[in-house]
């Protein structure tokens, strides 16, 4: 069996498994996104047989969480101008930021809204690993360049241990992903084989 040099104490990242990118039957879905996800989520099976704690993210925020008041565009800020929710009305643009049906969380699992790339910027991300007293985070979904990229970079900043199941992460153009992946395996984390991955949550669990 293989030796892991990862941390004890794991927690399963989803970053941004939503409608709008892994849902076949959306416009906006991306092909390698709508392959990633079949592959989380034999991943995300085998973590919840194990009790791994997992943490979903969907990202485009556009109100605040305890009242419901909209955001302004400088609250939205360049992610709102990049991304084109800044001219959607909440109700149209809502369904499309939903996680994906199949992964439908549970009431243990947590789910953060972002309003930035990153799923730790504005968030109780962190506060929710430490309250854990979580070591590694594995870290799947979209888009390897943009979300999980600076997603990984605040875990690294945050001395958490990182594996990249490579199988589910994805992003639109594949030369992009590929390059994320190499660059992020060598300054970052540990991109690994999804079964590699399974193996080491029944390994410690």
């Amino acid at each position: 069996m293989k030796e892991f040099e990862w941390g004890k104490n794991p927690a399963l990242l989803i970053i941004d498994v939503t409608r709008a990118l892994a849902d076949e039957e959306v416009k906006s879905s991306h092909q390698p996104c709508v392959e990633a996800a079949v592959a989380i989520q034999k991943l995300l099976t085998n973590a919840r047989m194990r009790k791994i704690p997992i943490i979903f993210t969907k990202g485009g925020k556009l109100s605040h969480t305890s009242s419901g008041i909209p955001l302004t565009d400088v609250e939205r800020g360049g992610w709102a101008k990049k991304n084109g929710i800044r001219t959607e009305s909440e109700e149209t643009a809502r369904p499309y930021m939903e996680i994906l049906p199949e992964f439908a969380p549970n009431q243990e699992e947590i789910v953060l809204e972002k309003s930035r790339s990153s799923a730790f910027f504005k968030t109780m991300l962190d506060t929710y690993l430490s309250s854990m007293k979580i070591d590694t985070v594995i870290v799947t979904g979209m888009m390897t360049s943009g979300c999980i990229r600076a997603t990984v970079t605040d875990a690294f900043s945050n001395d958490l241990n990182i594996i990249l199941p490579e199988e589910c992460v994805a992003d639109k153009r594949i030369e992009a992903h590929e390059y994320h992946m190499e660059e992020m395996g060598l300054k970052y984390g540990k991109v690994e084989k999804m079964q590699d991955v399974i193996d080491y949550i029944k390994q410690i669990s």
